[in-house]
């Protein structure tokens, strides 16, 4: 150490620095200045607006410390980059650093499908670069000095980028710029005169008066469900089933995960019940914005007709960018625990049930359980399913289960799927109904993966089980909750979706209704006038709102032929002794069927035909065994196909396939119908989710299985010599469209017990 205290010291110290002189920083141009300006201004801006939407619920001082931190956050990230491409001066370093902080913020405001958002992106930063250098160049009088045309070309440069920014900025804030076009809708579709109903429209108010009550482990976390006449519930250890529960998340929502609350808001019809027992569970969105309230509409309907429902708050599981640090530090596995708090729920609903002096003592009926789920609620429900029916938790199995509800049927609401597995296994359902609906234009959940769960669902031969799914042109993935609406995108991220051009709020809320109130009435109260509106959804047709729709239908009543699971021999079917025969087909095998954006997981028969290079009809047959089909002239022939227009023509994929179906009896007597009898095969449905001219960025085009259905009647009417009991062939003549290319699965026969 020394000591400098003379003048000459300092002087002599000046002269040595000078000979290791520090890096010097030149000063930006005015035009790259200008840029910077630019830049951050409507990066600033936008960060603001999306912080408030993923923060502004939080409070004031959480909204500013949790911006603020994000921002330096990556400012501080992206200045090292731009350290590092210094060495380039291709570019200042530090309008490259400004440049790369704007990609990080604006990505992550928008984070919408990569290609659209880096081209919005790219738009932005460079129409404001280029509008703030200009800008700025003049407020500093750069061009005080220029020639005349300097000036003019800059001037029209600022109008030209101030016109683009104007026309990006409407582009960003309308909803787009077509309607929803419905070509076929299912009013138009089923026309048959068979289609009378003998019930009323299940979406109707029934004649119970509502009464609602709120119940909470924990009201101080839910200010809004501390009303009077609440029920208190107890918290409950759900540490086992996530993990990664931060501090911030203890001390945003005031408990860690060993005190899990049962909180819920309960819709009951005013009597002496019993009443069979609805649990509703939402999906993720922001912790701070409260989900749970979105199904009252469903709550108030259902409990008009005699049904207790109970939407369920599993918020304090959901995102919360704040306690999250964004993604980076998020809950992990708690897919798990949102199922097995659905069955912690049910205990609850069995005690109360039991005890006397409770409002619900004996007003329960526990042998008829429906659990509902949208979104990740979608698949918790099939979780607390396999849970239910298990003895040990499979990730731990030191933990007991001993639930065994009787839990009847699933509604999974533009549901999830796999994104857990127990035990790393796929979730398999048996002898449980379930049905499943999502919307073409669910621009969260893309691709329908519910559809992935319904295949895996089975049921034991003769049982009184069925499964579904409707494929709804037009709906989105918000709309079936009232809190989230056509907000399927967070925040700014929805200015890059076709908001247009889906269903109107209402109209997808009364679809929900009708699907979901029907299949109660059927599968809690048995109803079979309501099950008939899944084995042909012509019977809803006055009731549902006018698009177009897709649906599946299966049960324990029907035997199948083949499903395409058995092997990779087309030639053979499911059911033992049978076989699969083809001729003049362009393509005939049998393969997975893919999806737009989900993993590959049943499979089905693909066929292909073009009658005009054809030698003979294209025809497809299955050869039935010579003993062991149920076959009377009350039975029904049922198959389902989709349409997979992969290749063809915009005008060939829009047409409408028919074919005939032939049954033939061991003597040789043969009967025809087409397949337009039932309905005609429906083209594939394309959800546009970006906004025209863009939407080729993100456009859903699937194949969906539809079923169809013929009675055997229909054939013994086409030919009175018809034995029904001696049918050995069933062919499918590709006659009726010159070209087409359809996937098949599922062919069977039912034999509906009343």
């Amino acid at each position: 150490m020394f000591n400098i205290s003379s003048k000459n010291d300092k002087k002599a110290l000046r002269r040595r620095l000078s000979k290791f002189p520090l890096p010097r920083i030149s000063p930006l141009p005015s035009g790259w200045k200008g840029a910077i300006f630019g830049v951050s201004i409507v990066t600033l801006f936008i960060c603001l607006v999306q912080a408030f939407y993923y923060l502004g619920s939080r409070g004031v001082q959480d909204y500013f410390v949790g911006t603020i931190l994000s921002i330096l956050a990556v400012l501080g990230l992206t200045g090292l980059v731009a350290g590092v491409l210094h060495w380039a001066k291709k570019m200042p370093s530090r309008y490259v650093w400004f440049l790369l902080a704007s990609i990080g913020l604006l990505y992550l405001s928008f984070l919408g499908p990569l290609p659209l958002t880096l081209s919005i992106l790219l738009c932005i930063l460079f129409s404001f670069s280029l509008l703030g250098a200009l800008l700025y160049r003049f407020i500093k009088g750069s061009y005080r000095e220029a020639a005349r045309w300097v000036k003019v070309t800059a001037s029209s440069g600022i109008a030209a980028v101030f016109i683009f920014i104007c026309v990006l900025g409407y582009w960003l804030t309308c909803g787009g710029f077509a309607e929803l076009e419905v070509q076929y809708p299912l009013q138009t579709v089923k026309t048959a005169d068979n289609y009378s109903n003998s019930v009323a429209n299940p979406a109707e108010p029934g004649t119970f008066r509502v009464n609602s009550v709120t119940y909470a482990s924990n009201p101080t976390y839910r200010k809004d469900l501390d009303t009077q006449g609440r029920l208190t519930t107890k918290t409950v250890d759900g540490s086992a089933f996530v993990g990664n529960w931060s501090s911030r998340r203890t001390n945003t929502f005031g408990f860690g995960p060993e005190a899990m609350p049962l909180n819920g808001t309960v819709w009951y019809p005013e009597g002496d019940g019993p009443f069979p027992l609805v649990l509703v569970v939402h999906g993720n969105h922001l912790a701070t914005e409260f989900s749970d309230p979105g199904y009252a509409y469903l709550g108030k309907l259902l409990a008009s007709r005699g049904y207790i429902l109970a939407s369920i708050d599993e918020n304090f599981l959901n995102i919360s960018p704040y306690d999250d640090l964004f993604i980076l530090d998020g809950l992990e596995g708690e897919n798990r625990a949102r199922g097995w708090l659905l069955l912690e729920h049910l205990k609850t609903w069995e005690s109360w049930n039991a005890s006397e002096g409770n409002p619900f003592h004996s007003k329960v009926d526990m042998q008829h359980i429906a659990l509902m789920g949208h979104s990740r609620g979608g698949e918790a429900i099939t979780t607390a399913a396999a849970y239910n029916q298990m003895t040990t938790y499979p990730e731990d199995a030191t933990i007991k289960f001993d639930y065994h509800f009787n839990i009847q049927s699933l509604v999974s609401i533009a549901g999830t799927d796999m994104q857990y597995q127990p035990g790393g296994q796929p979730i398999e359902l048996h002898d449980i109904n379930y049905l499943s609906l999502h919307g073409s234009h669910d621009m969260d959940i893309n691709s329908f993966v519910g559809a992935n769960q319904y295949f895996r669902t089975r049921f034991t031969e003769n049982s009184h089980y069925f499964k579904s799914y409707v494929y709804i042109y037009g709906a989105n993935h918000g709309q079936f909750n009232t809190v989230w609406g056509k907000s399927d995108a967070a925040g700014i991220g929805n200015m890059l979706f076709n908001n247009s051009e889906i269903l109107p709020g209402e109209q997808q809320i009364q679809a929900a209704e009708v699907l979901i109130s029907s299949f109660l009435e059927a599968t809690l109260r048995n109803n079979h006038s309501y099950r008939m509106v899944f084995q042909d959804l012509g019977y809803a047709k006055e009731w549902l709102p006018e698009t177009m729709y897709i649906s599946n239908y299966w049960d324990g009543n029907t035997t199948t032929l083949t499903n395409y699971e058995e092997d990779s021999d087309p030639g053979t079917t499911t059911l033992p002794g049978g076989r699969l025969e083809g001729d003049s087909l362009k393509v005939w095998k049998e393969d997975k069927v893919k999806m737009e954006l989900s993993d590959e997981q049943y499979s089905a028969v693909f066929l292909e035909w073009d009658n005009r290079s054809a030698s003979s009809t294209p025809v497809y047959k299955v050869i039935l065994p010579d003993s062991g089909i149920d076959i009377t002239d009350t039975s029904t022939l049922v198959f389902s196909i989709a349409n997979h227009d992969t290749g063809q023509e915009a005008h060939e994929a829009d047409t409408l396939v028919d074919l005939t179906i032939s049954v033939e009896d061991e003597t040789g007597n043969v009967s025809r119908l087409p397949l337009s009898n039932f309905s005609p095969l429906l083209p594939m449905f394309e959800g546009v989710l970006a906004k025209r001219p863009l939407g080729f960025f993100q456009t859903i085009k699937e194949p969906i299985f539809q079923n169809f259905a013929f009675d055997m009647n229909d054939f013994i009417k086409a030919n009175t010599n018809l034995v029904p009991e001696r049918i050995r062939k069933i062919s499918f003549i590709f006659d009726q469209t010159t070209k087409g290319n359809i996937l098949m699965k599922d062919i069977g026969i039912r034999n509906d017990k009343k």
